[in-house]
């Protein structure tokens, strides 16, 4: 499913590749290799979801953070900030470990 639609990996498609116009083949790029990315990005997300679950509970409103703050680090090259409360996920990759800190301190108020 691309899109931010549902709780999938399509919030952070929309994230890394907001609409614009762009040629044929980077259309076809993004289409398969952003798809990748987006999902890769994604799964570790919830694998680490899954593990703080496992710490705090499946019932997030006893978590000790409603937005904890993690790093995406599952794509060479980059890391990311990301959010297990919410769908939130900074594209910029810049201080990621600052941004998951500013956004889980705000109590997602951050974005």
């Amino acid at each position: 499913m691309v899109g931010g639609r549902g709780r999938t990996w399509g919030a952070y498609w929309d994230a890394l590749f907001p609409p614009a116009l762009v040629t044929n083949w980077v259309d076809w790029k993004r289409g398969s290799t952003g798809v990748n990315v987006a999902r890769r990005l994604w799964d570790q997300r919830e694998h680490l979801r899954r593990t703080y679950e496992s710490v705090y509970g499946a019932d997030a409103s006893r978590w000790p953070s409603q937005h904890p703050g993690v790093v995406l680090d599952a794509v060479p090259v980059m890391a990311y900030a990301a959010c297990l409360g919410c769908q939130w996920f900074d594209r910029s990759g810049h201080a990621p470990l600052l941004a998951a800190w500013e956004h889980e301190k705000s109590d997602g108020e951050v974005r």
